[in-house]
Order: C-alpha cells, then sequence, then structure tokens
C-alpha cells in the first residue's frame, strides 16, 4: 500500500559546530514538527520516524491523505517556524527544506527501505534543491515529487498549482521533474 513520506532537514546545520546548539536546533525541530502535526491533525504519534542527525524522516499512516503534508501541513509548519525564529538568535535560526513523496517502504529488522524512500532523499539531497532554498531564504522550502504533484493537481485537490514552481533534479542516478514551494514572502 502506498503511503506518504517527508523528509525534513535542518539547513546549514554543519556550520554550527557546537554540540549544545545542534542540540538545540535538533530539539526545536522535532518540536516544530510535532505541533504542525498536532495543528493539522496528522497523528504524529502514529506516524513512523527515524531520526537522521540533521533531519528526520516520517512516514504518515495510510490513513493521512498525501496533499495533506502541502496544504495545510506545510503551511502550519511555516507559522510555527516564523514564531519560533522571530524570537530566535542568529545562531539559532531554524530554516528548514522539507521533501515529500509517495510510494511503498519495506521494512526489516533495521528500519525500512525501497525505491520510494531512496527517491524521497535524492529530492532532498539534489543541489539543485538545496540551492533553490538557500537563494529563496524562507524558513522553510519544500519539494514535491513529479508523481504526488501530479496526483494532488489532477485530482482537484485544494493545491495552487500555481505556487509551486518546476526543477529538474538530477542527484546521483537520479534524473527526474520535481516541484518546489516555499511560502509567500511577509
Amino acid at each position: 500500500m502506498a503511503t506518504t513520506l517527508a523528509a525534513v532537514d535542518i539547513s546549514k546545520f554543519g556550520t554550527r559546530q557546537d554540540a549544545r546548539t545542534q542540540l538545540h536546533l535538533r530539539h526545536q525541530m522535532y518540536t516544530l514538527i510535532s505541533e504542525a502535526c498536532r495543528i493539522t491533525r496528522v497523528p504524529w504519534t502514529d506516524c513512523y520516524r527515524e531520526d537522521r542527525g540533521d533531519g528526520a524522516l516520517f512516514i504518515a499512516p495510510p490513513t493521512v491523505a498525501a496533499e495533506q503534508l502541502l496544504d495545510p501541513f506545510a503551511h502550519h509548519l511555516v507559522a510555527v517556524l516564523r514564531r519560533y525564529n522571530r524570537l530566535a538568535s542568529q545562531t539559532a535560526r531554524l530554516r528548514l527544506r522539507l521533501a515529500v513523496h509517495t510510494g511503498q517502504v519495506h521494512r526489516d529488522d533495521h528500519g525500512v527501505t525501497g525505491p520510494a524512500l531512496v527517491h524521497l532523499f535524492r529530492l532532498l539531497d539534489a543541489p539543485a534543491f538545496k540551492k533553490a532554498a538557500a537563494d529563496i531564504g524562507a524558513d522553510l522550502a519544500m519539494i514535491v515529487s513529479g508523481r504526488l504533484y501530479s496526483d494532488v493537481t489532477e485530482n482537484d485537490a485544494l493545491i495552487d498549482p500555481a505556487a509551486y514552481k518546476p526543477q529538474r533534479i538530477i542527484c546521483k542516478e537520479t534524473r527526474t521533474q520535481a516541484w518546489i514551494w516555499t511560502p509567500p514572502a511577509h
């Protein structure tokens, strides 16, 4: 059964060499993701989760519609990020990259695997996405797989297709079209 996969990465995490700062950023990332899930009724406690050091993987239960992670989840994540960053020092400021895809995952004794998971992380780690996110400078930049974007825009979901910009992705053996969303400037 296909499910919705999301991966989050803290931008410029490695430039903060202080362990206390890194621990603080990780704590805040998880707190804000959990809060955005609560607000949007994505059941965080029912999501499969893996820590990724400077980010996280979470897989929503099959009962969560994929478009729910695009809107309202991403929009509420922006809101809680902005609230946090308004009072954060420059060192503690959080900027996140979020990748969302759908597909099947396979579990084993060590976690999850499968082509959908590999694709998700190729999107998140793609140099073109990292550059676009840095150039925009928003608190959140989201990349959505071409498959997911087509599914939600063709099925009359409440997603505004014009809010997404196409991006050619080349990362390792992956060559694909994806879509980038960033919040409107405020």
